[in-house]
């Protein structure tokens, strides 16, 4: 964890477009139109911050989270879409991030669980009009992180067991595997560490 800290993740904050100038920030940067860059990196700092008890990378969680929250949208909405706009997929690293960051640090709760109370109202009248996952990476991550929150996570002993998981080079599997195939969301590399 510390050459993670001393490396390129520990850094990412300091110049790495999609971090620093990042759209949830205020600023122009993005991968993709998901707007995933700030959650999945909010959700590997936090741990990696409060596991190491780094100083540094606290605060930058904790500028991130607090820009986040005070930026909220009126209606519920974290992130920088518009209403037309709306894809739910970016919005469970960021939660995950931010339910690590009330478990390591419990005095967050008071501002960080009732943000997450008013979006998951939202999210649940955006999916009872069937809205919120247009592209096909957000019905997949959807489906699988609605599975994951209803189970209360995954049991990781039952997952990694013959019959269950493909233990061989995926290279090797057929028919081949593609971003087609219905194990697909469980061997993406994302969703496996998920």
């Amino acid at each position: 964890m510390q050459l993670m800290s001393d490396g390129l993740a520990g850094h990412e904050h300091d110049f790495y477009p999609i971090v620093s100038d990042s759209r949830w920030l205020g600023g122009q940067s993005e991968y993709s139109s998901l707007n995933e860059g700030i959650p999945y990196w909010l959700n590997g700092l936090v741990p990696l911050a409060y596991g190491l008890n780094n100083d540094r990378l606290k605060s930058q969680t904790g500028q991130v989270v607090d820009y986040i929250l005070d930026h909220q949208q009126s209606d519920g909405w974290l992130g920088p879409e518009v209403p037309a706009n709306r894809d739910i997929w970016g919005r469970f690293p960021l939660c995950l991030g931010l339910m690590q960051l009330v478990e390591a640090e419990p005095s967050t709760a008071s501002r960080v669980l009732p943000a997450l109370y008013e979006f998951v109202s939202l999210m649940h009248k955006m999916l009872a009009k069937n809205v919120g996952y247009e592209q096909f990476w957000g019905r997949v991550r959807l489906l699988e992180t609605m599975s994951l929150l209803n189970q209360k996570g995954l049991r990781w002993a039952d997952y990694y067991t013959q019959g269950e998981f493909i233990f061989k080079d995926l290279d090797t599997v057929r028919p081949p595997i593609t971003d087609r195939s219905p194990v697909f969301p469980y061997v993406h590399a994302v969703n496996a560490a998920q």
